[in-house]
C-alpha cells in the first residue's frame, strides 16, 4: 500500500492518541526530546513523516494487524460489510484502528472496503477529508445507566488494547533481536571483506613479484642468448683461422720438403743420388733419419688428406706405408690417388730388414 494511503490514516488519529502511540511505536523526532500533548500540535508533521519510513512502517502495519486480529476473534461470527464498518465506527471505535486493520491486512477486498468507507463517511458527516473527522473521535461519550451495551464493548476493547500492547511489545522485542542480528552480520560481512581485501592485495603483491622476476630471466636469457651468438661467430672465425694456417703450414712443410729433395749435398757430388721416400705413418724411430741410401719423408695422418690434393706424392720415388698405422680407408684413398707402386710394411722391423738390405 502507498505511503499517501498510510498519511490518510494517519490524520485521522487524534492528538492524544498519537501521543501514545508514538511512545509504543518508539519514534523518535529532530527537534523534540518527548512528544507530549503540548507540543504534539507543532510536532504532528514530523511525528506523521517519521513514522512513513519504511523500517517504522514495517513495524506499524504489523501493530494494525495484530489489533486487527484481535477484532477478528471476538467478532468472527459477523461478516464484514460497510455498514458493519459505519456501525463499528459509531459505536466509538477510533477509524484509525479500523482503515489500518484494513489496509494492513493487503487483501484487496478489505481494501476495496476501506476505501468505500471513507467515501461513506466524507458524504455522510459532509467533510472533505477524513483528519476533519477526528474531533468526533476526542469526544466523549456518557455513559448512560441503560445502555449497558456501550459499557461491555468499552470494556471489550480495553482488552484488546491491552493485549495488543503486549503483543507489540513481543514484536518490539522480535524487531530488536532482528536488527542486533542484522548488525553482527553486517560487521561479520565487512570483517570477510576486509579479509577478502588483504588477501587480494597480498596475491597482487605476489603477482608483481612474479612478474618482475619473469622480466629478469627474460633479460637474462635474452643476454645469454646474444653471449653464446658473439661466441658461436668468434668460434666459426678462430676455426676458419686455424683451418687457413693448418693449409699454409702443410704448404710450407711440402714446400720445404721438395726443396730437401732437390738439394743436393756437396759432399755427395758424383755419388749415386738417394732414393725420395715418402713414408706413410710414423714409426718414430731414428733408422727413418740415418738410412744411408733412403731419404726419408714423414708423412702423417692429419696431413693425409692436405696431401691428396696435392701433388706430393708424384715429388717422391717411392712410397711406403705403415699398415698398422694407417686405417685401410687412407690406405684405399692414397693408392687411388697415385700411380706409383706402394710398398707396405705391417711392422716396423719388417721395415728396418727391407731398408738394411738395400
Amino acid at each position: 500500500m502507498s505511503r499517501e494511503t498510510w498519511k490518510k490514516v494517519f490524520s485521522t488519529i487524534p492528538d492524544m492518541k498519537l501521543v501514545e502511540l508514538v511512545e509504543l511505536w518508539s519514534i523518535q523526532v529532530k527537534g523534540f526530546r518527548y512528544i507530549n500533548q503540548e507540543n504534539i500540535k507543532q510536532a504532528r508533521a514530523l511525528v506523521i513523516a517519521e513514522a512513513l519510513k519504511p523500517r517504522n512502517l514495517k513495524m506499524i502495519k504489523a501493530y494494525y494487524t495484530i489489533t486487527d486480529e484481535e477484532a477478528d476473534e471476538t467478532d468472527q461470527e459477523e461478516e464484514m460489510t460497510l455498514s458493519s464498518l459505519m456501525e463499528l465506527y459509531e459505536e466509538g471505535k477510533e477509524l484509525h484502528l479500523i482503515l489500518g486493520g484494513l489496509y494492513a491486512s493487503e487483501d484487496e477486498e478489505l481494501e476495496k472496503l476501506a476505501g468505500e468507507l471513507e467515501k461513506a463517511l466524507l458524504k455522510k458527516y459532509k467533510v472533505d477529508d477524513l483528519s476533519s473527522l477526528i474531533p468526533r473521535g476526542n469526544k466523549r461519550v456518557e455513559e448512560k445507566p441503560e445502555d449497558k451495551k456501550v459499557k461491555v464493548q468499552a470494556s471489550d476493547w480495553e482488552k484488546k488494547w491491552s493485549k495488543s500492547e503486549e503483543k507489540n511489545k513481543d514484536l518490539r522485542a522480535k524487531i530488536n533481536e532482528w536488527e542486533k542480528q542484522y548488525s553482527q552480520l553486517k560487521q561479520q560481512l565487512k570483517e570477510e571483506k576486509q579479509l577478502m581485501l588483504g588477501d587480494k592485495q597480498k596475491l597482487q603483491q605476489e603477482l608483481g613479484v612474479a612478474r618482475s622476476h619473469h622480466r629478469e630471466t627474460v633479460e637474462q636469457n635474452r643476454e645469454t642468448y646474444e653471449e653464446n651468438r658473439r661466441l658461436k661467430a668468434e668460434i666459426a672465425k678462430l676455426k676458419a683461422e686455424n683451418s687457413h694456417l693448418n693449409a699454409m703450414l702443410l704448404k710450407n712443410q711440402q714446400e720445404v720438403a721438395v726443396a730437401k729433395l732437390d738439394e743436393k749435398p756437396p759432399e755427395q757430388s758424383g755419388l749415386t743420388d738417394k732414393k725420395q721416400v715418402l713414408l706413410v705413418g710414423d714409426p718414430k724411430n731414428k733408422l727413418t733419419e740415418n738410412s744411408a741410401k733412403h731419404t726419408i719423408q714423414i708423412l702423417e695422418l692429419k696431413d693425409i688428406p692436405e696431401a691428396l690434393e696435392s701433388d706430393l706424392l708424384e715429388k717422391c720415388d717411392e712410397i711406403w706405408m705403415m699398415t698398422y698405422l694407417v686405417p685401410p680407408q687412407m690406405r684405399r684413398k692414397i693408392k687411388r690417388k697415385t700411380q706409383k707402386s706402394v710398398k707396405e710394411f705391417t711392422d716396423f722391423p719388417t721395415m728396418k730388414r727391407y731398408i738394411e738390405k738395400g
